[in-house]
């Protein structure tokens, strides 16, 4: 969706968002997306999802530890966990190969309606958009649009806070859209649906949750605990090169663009802490305006605390306050 600008923007705001737009509609290829679309997937095959800036790198460092018995050898993480709409575009036209590991592991950020169907274990993930959004800030900043060339308020407002659902394949859904897509789904027995904050609160807990659910080291109390070990963000920091999208970034960068190394020094794993406090009372009220509009009918909590809470009651997490 165009980014909505009005007469009052300035002209440094409008030239930057339209700018922004182009290159991030140029980090991926139809070509690419429809790669990832048309993947054929197996029972024993494994489906991380979620919104962007949900944790999803951390939760795939987990996977890959279960299955791999806590193996650090790979050079990024999307190249033994391809990300199924970039993958083509960054070399990975097989994305079976995975170094050899098995169960086959991918990630993606699609919507449910365009999610490849028949794999085996589908992990869903989500975040309190008050802090997802201003992760998403930082880590699109220096790579897709210059340090300040946006603030926070125009990055939310006229991009991120504007998507919906997708008109096509080649749209990604809202960070909305994609929870309220998925949220049907939340008791299927194929389905484990994770918050990223129950990460936070207890690791070894949903490591343990995570290993039974996909029968990964369920009966290796070792395995789990090296798992917690080297998922932590303490240990992951120590290899930024690890989780950086170079591939990603030196295949588009200058489609989008973007220097050829623009964003090498960014990498998906920070601090973990919340950067909600970079939000402004208007952005708060959009926010939760946003999620009125497309989770409040869909799943009858009013805020993000109070579904996250009724689903870890509902399913019978040991994440309860």
């Amino acid at each position: 969706m165009p980014a909505d600008l009005s007469a009052a923007d300035t002209e440094e705001v409008v030239a930057a968002v339209r700018a922004m737009e182009a290159a991030n509609r140029n980090l991926e290829t139809a070509e690419g997306r429809q790669a990832g679309a048309s993947l054929q997937c197996g029972p024993e095959d494994i489906m991380v999802v979620s919104p962007p800036k949900c944790g999803t790198t951390w939760l795939c460092q987990i996977v890959h530890m279960l299955r791999s018995g806590g193996d650090m050898s790979f050079e990024e993480i999307n190249l033994v966990i391809p990300c199924i709409e970039m993958a083509y575009d960054y070399g990975m036209r097989d994305m079976t190969v995975q170094d050899g590991w098995r169960p086959r592991v991918y990630k993606t950020h699609f919507w449910h309606p365009h999610c490849p169907k028949g794999a085996g274990r589908y992990l869903f993930i989500t975040r309190d958009p008050l802090d997802a959004g201003p992760s998403f800030y930082h880590f699109l900043q220096g790579w897709i649009f210059d340090e300040g060339a946006l603030s926070m308020q125009d990055f939310l407002t006229h991009f991120w806070l504007r998507r919906g659902e997708p008109a096509s394949l080649l749209d990604n859904a809202s960070h909305w859209h994609t929870m309220a897509s998925w949220y049907p789904r939340r008791n299927e027995p194929n389905v484990l649906w994770l918050h990223y904050e129950d990460l936070h609160q207890d690791l070894p807990a949903a490591v343990k949750l995570i290993a039974e659910f996909l029968g990964l080291g369920a009966d290796n109390p070792e395995l789990q605990a090296l798992t917690v070990e080297r998922s932590s963000i303490g240990y992951m920091k120590q290899f930024p090169e690890k989780y950086n999208e170079h591939m990603q970034k030196l295949a588009r960068n200058e489609a989008c663009g973007r220097p050829k190394e623009a964003g090498l020094h960014i990498g998906k794993v920070r601090s973990g802490k919340s950067n909600r406090h970079e939000l402004s009372p208007e952005l708060r009220v959009a926010i939760q305006e946003k999620w009125e509009e497309v989770m409040l009918p869909v799943t009858g909590y009013k805020t993000y605390d109070e579904m996250r809470h009724g689903i870890n009651s509902e399913l019978g997490r040991p994440w309860l306050s």
